[in-house]
């Protein structure tokens, strides 16, 4: 039976108090010294991980490793099934982009499933397969809790194991550039537009992949330039390129990157995610994931883990469909179910226009069907908020407060490479919001703990 190591870390913070009121200014300080920000503010956080038990471990790992699988199908169809090509509502100048062989055979290799565990239960919301963030945040702060010398006994005593999300992003890029035919040793850059918030997280990338011994940059797309067959970065060759820029910004700037676009289409770079990563990673997905109309083109096991693992999703253009195997007029069926609903927005990030029904007065849900009925959005069930607790200080005391949460599963090369938690105090939670992060721990105990 799995020990219930959040509340044992909760008891051992109340025996040792006194300890725990001297250790917090240093933690803090530390944050303050760290690259843990988002734009000029430090991230938001909690002197308390979460904590994965054996059972939940296993569970994440049995769901993810058919996921993995399931995303990929789902994407592959785009272009083996002519079809059903309008499934995916990708508008003409994506189409294009989205053509183009990255020279590896996988559509996604990074992804973020957004989930809410609670016990036993797990439920994928949201899956990030363009440019997925957090893992090397994580570490950063993970590493700040182990140096910690009042939690260092909990984590002996609970064989509390470390994680390198980093070490499994550099994997999966060489991993990439392998099978891309790749065949010296690659510089690598990093890249997104200039002045975005996530810097931070490109610093401590670079160092690491340096130190393990690959020149890295981090570069904007718009300074990029292609020459006698190679893409430089001022005057670095760079042979991976690690893409933090996402899909749909690049299509605003499309007429600003063409060097780069042109050194993708001539192979002239290893792009990772490659840029058909954007077919599974719009919310849209999950409408095709959890329609039985396409439960033929998956195995019977990958449709029993979607049926088990991902809420019932529909594009508002696809709803008038069977939901508990009834037919339904669309508006009508959104404002009589408000209750059990929630309205987002297909494509984009940062929880922006997520509204939840069940939160909601009548005029705002109908608010948020009149926009989204203009545009490309969809509806899900929704799935319950778990809550967490936290420690605090008032009045120099030890207190906890309760905080809602959602997991972050991190997938790299299919391969389950632990997790963080972002927390707050609304049930839409995103750092860009204010939310809080936290690392993901669990036992070493766990037998095999990342092999899928």
């Amino acid at each position: 039976m799995d020990k219930n190591l959040d509340h044992e870390f909760d008891e051992y913070l109340k025996a040792h108090e006194s300890e725990i009121l001297e250790s917090l200014p240093h933690f803090f300080d530390r944050l303050k010294n760290a690259r843990f920000r988002y734009g000029r503010f430090i991230i938001p956080t909690f002197y308390k991980p979460h904590f994965l038990g054996m059972q939940q471990e296993r569970l994440v790992k049995r769901a993810t490793s058919v996921i993995s699988q399931i995303i990929n199908t789902a994407a592959r169809l785009y272009f083996e099934e002519g079809h059903l090509s309008h499934a995916y509502r990708i508008p003409e100048d994506a189409a294009e982009l989205i053509k183009i062989d990255p020279g590896y055979s996988s559509t996604v290799v990074f992804a973020r499933c957004d989930s809410l565990l609670e016990g036993q239960g797990l439920q994928f919301v949201e899956f990030n397969c363009d440019s997925p963030a957090g893992g090397a945040y994580t570490d950063q702060l993970e590493e700040i809790f182990f140096e910690d010398k009042t939690l260092k006994p909990f984590f002996e005593e609970h064989n509390i194991a470390r994680t390198s999300r980093s070490q499994a992003i550099l994997d999966a890029l060489l991993g990439a550039y392998e099978e891309f035919g790749g065949n010296e040793t690659p510089n690598i850059a990093i890249v997104d537009w200039r002045h975005v918030r996530t810097v931070s997280e490109f610093e401590i990338l670079k160092d690491f992949f340096e130190a393990k011994g690959y020149r890295t940059t981090v570069a904007d797309p718009r300074e990029l330039k292609y020459k006698s067959g190679k893409l430089y970065h001022k005057q670095f060759p760079i042979h991976i390129l690690y893409r933090r820029f996402v899909f749909e910004e690049l299509l605003e700037r499309l007429d600003e990157v063409g060097d780069m676009v042109k050194a993708y289409r001539d192979h002239a770079i290893c792009m990772v995610n490659p840029l058909r990563s954007r077919l599974a990673s719009t919310k849209a997905l999950l409408s095709i994931l959890t329609n039985p109309e396409y439960d033929h083109f998956f195995t019977e096991n990958q449709n029993r883990i979607k049926r088990e693992f991902i809420p019932w999703t529909r594009r508002l253009q696809d709803a008038e469909d069977f939901f508990g195997h009834r037919k339904m007029y669309l508006i009508d069926f959104i404002k009589d179910h408000k209750e059990s609903l929630i309205l987002k927005p297909s494509t984009g990030n940062g929880g922006k226009d997520v509204t939840i029904g069940c939160e909601s007065t009548d005029e705002e849900w109908n608010s948020a069907i009149d926009k989204a009925l203009k545009g490309q959005w969809v509806i899900q069930e929704y799935v319950n908020i778990p809550i967490m607790t936290v420690p605090v200080i008032i009045n120099r005391k030890l207190d906890f407060a309760y905080k809602k949460f959602n997991f972050n599963v991190l997938l790299t090369a299919d391969k389950f490479s632990g997790g963080f938690v972002r927390l707050g105090d609304d049930s839409v939670i995103n750092v860009a919001r204010h939310g809080g992060l936290i690392p993901s721990m669990s036992s070493d105990s766990a037998p095999e703990r990342f092999n899928v």
